[in-house]
């Protein structure tokens, strides 16, 4: 008998308009592993301009950097300890909000076979 499940996405709004959600998450955790925005960007096939506006966007609306340049002529990039925290705590409400998605799919529909 095939698991059920249920599904949904959440995310970080602000005046209705996307903010943060499991893109952005990724693209933070890549330039993390990679050292590289631009590397970033092409592991996750988008442009490096919008990967640059997504983050420049986001960092304006909390008001601290969520990365830092690495290096003198480098151009490779780290995660600031906000850019760290600002993954790990959506990470962590994703795991909290994936505990309690699956109690509400038994309680509603646990019935269902």
């Amino acid at each position: 008998m095939p698991k059920k499940s249920v599904r949904y996405k959440f995310w970080l709004e602000e005046d209705g308009n996307l903010l943060f959600g499991s893109g952005g998450a990724v693209l933070l955790e890549q330039i993390d592993a990679l050292g590289s925005l631009s590397g970033a960007s092409k592991e996750l096939g988008m442009s490096y301009r919008r990967a640059w506006g997504r983050l420049k966007k986001l960092e304006e609306c909390i008001g601290e950097s969520l990365v830092t340049k690495v290096g003198g002529n480098k151009k490779g990039y780290r995660l600031t300890e906000t850019g760290r925290r600002f993954v790990h705590s959506f990470r962590e409400a994703e795991k909290e909000m994936d505990s309690a998605a699956a109690g509400v799919l038994t309680k509603h529909f646990g019935w269902v076979r």
